[in-house]
């Protein structure tokens, strides 16, 4: 890890920052810690937008960094736009009031530059995670492992969509697992979650791509439903209407055998990273 020292001199108008105004390793700042890149930035028009990986040498701690310029979204608050770094780090703080457990964010800020809106956002690592599209494809899970990592990530996703809220881009490679020595989920990228309007929008918004996701990595169709059923058991929600999911007794009617909470304990449920 090394530091840069362009950045550090820019000028422009620092907005918002953390609370915790976290030192970078090294005595950097977080504006020009610099690492290996985690994969190629992505540059469109006069938009910049990448992450490096940067560990601290003195602890072992590994942080990832965010940086943009120019990647904005718009909304009746921000006509003019903002970056979109910002609407993550603060569905980054919805998720920590909802108990929803997220990277553990580091430090946010952000300026107006000669370039334009820039941001940089830093969270934990998450050490010995892998995306359930990488688990499902690869790991060679049975079907009972696939059960338990399913039902975690119901009970996971029902406190977001009871605020009425969806993660807005709920595919299993930005779900991340780690199966010991519990099972944890924990989702990525939320730089476009929003509310939805409603509770059973947020659900039927994000359990429809999940869904077809799941059905393309050959997820059976009886996991999937045990999957929908658990989650209609916590949230209460019946006759979601998902692109491509059957139709769903409500839960409890006779037949729907849905898991309750006790029938599912010590098969691991999500938590906060640490």
């Amino acid at each position: 890890m090394s530091c840069g020292s362009a950045n550090a001199e820019r000028e422009g108008t620092r907005v918002l920052t953390w609370e915790t105004m976290a030192v970078a390793p090294a005595g950097c700042t977080w504006w020009d810690a610099e690492g290996e890149w985690v994969e190629p930035p992505n540059v469109r028009r006069n938009g910049f937008s990448g992450v490096h990986r940067v560990t601290d040498a003195r602890t072992g701690t590994a942080y990832y960094v965010k940086r943009q310029t120019n990647h904005l979204y718009r909304s009746l608050r921000y006509p003019t736009g903002r970056p979109t770094l910002l609407r993550e780090w603060l569905n980054l703080r919805r998720c920590a009031a909802l108990g929803i457990p997220v990277a553990a964010p580091v430090f946010f800020d952000m300026r107006r530059g000669q370039e334009g809106w820039e941001a940089v956002l830093v969270t934990r690592a998450l050490e010995n995670y892998a995306s359930l599209e990488h688990h499902l494809r690869h790991a060679g899970w049975t079907a009972a492992q696939r059960r338990t990592v399913l039902l975690a990530l119901a009970a996971m996703l029902a406190p977001l969509h009871m605020a009425g809220r969806k993660h807005g881009h709920l595919y299993p490679k930005e779900i991340f697992v780690r199966t010991a020595p519990s099972v944890d989920v924990i989702l990525l990228d939320w730089e476009v979650s929003r509310y939805a309007g409603s509770v059973r929008w947020a659900a039927q918004s994000d359990l429809g791509r999940l869904w077809r996701s799941l059905i393309d990595m050959g997820v059976p169709e009886s996991e999937r439903a045990e999957f929908l059923r658990y989650y209609q058991g916590l949230t209460g929600l019946a006759n979601l209407r998902l692109r491509g999911v059957p139709a769903l007794r409500e839960p409890g009617a006779a037949g729907a055998s849905v898991p309750t909470q006790a029938s599912t304990e010590g098969r691991g449920t999500p938590r906060a990273s640490s």
